[in-house]
């Protein structure tokens, strides 16, 4: 945005590669001596390294840290069973539930989760994503939810539905798959 605002280039200098790969549009890499290792866009640097200096730079969890380019789009977002808590008090019975129910106030915005069988316990949920963030969020909606499920969520914060880690995953794959046959 500041390079817009003030049509100039700007040049942030970090030895943090996180910080470059929000900041920048553009990441250059400089070796031992001022050498330049590889210039090239956050995602392209942390996808593909130009060599074994870059990709100690960048961090062994470089991959992870890729998701936060790619969108969730190409991931389903699937319907989720709800429970609406109202005042403290259930409309239904949580006790009667086969598998984890999400706990949603009247205006379907999520609250936690109900454990199969139990009949008041407010499990807090995980991190919650919107369809079209990137697929770390995605990814870590599901891992962080005790119930397995990343919840969905519009702008307004109400429930869209749920997506489990091994869909992200696929859809992580797929794009791999994508990449290698285009080598």
């Amino acid at each position: 945005r500041l390079q817009k605002d003030l049509a100039k280039t700007i040049v942030f200098v970090t030895h943090d590669i996180d910080e470059a790969t929000i900041l920048g549009d553009k990441v250059a890499v400089f070796a031992v001596g001022g050498k330049l290792a590889q210039y090239a866009t956050p995602e392209e640097i942390l996808r593909a390294p130009a060599n074994d200096f870059v990709a100690s730079f960048v961090g062994r969890d470089r991959g992870f840290r890729h998701l936060g380019f790619t969108t969730s789009d190409a991931v389903t977002i699937h319907p989720v069973p709800t429970l609406v808590r109202n005042a403290g008090q259930f409309a239904g019975d949580p006790a009667s539930a086969t598998g984890w129910q999400l706990v949603v106030d009247p205006d379907m915005r999520p609250l936690g989760w109900a454990r199969p069988g139990t009949d008041s316990e407010l499990i807090p949920g995980g991190s919650l994503f919107r369809p079209g963030e990137t697929l770390r969020r995605a990814l870590d909606s599901a891992l962080s939810s005790p119930s397995g499920q990343g919840v969905a969520v519009d702008d307004e914060g109400r429930v869209r539905g749920t997506v489990r880690a091994q869909e992200v995953l696929a859809v992580i794959e797929e794009a791999r798959q994508e990449r290698q046959a285009a080598l």
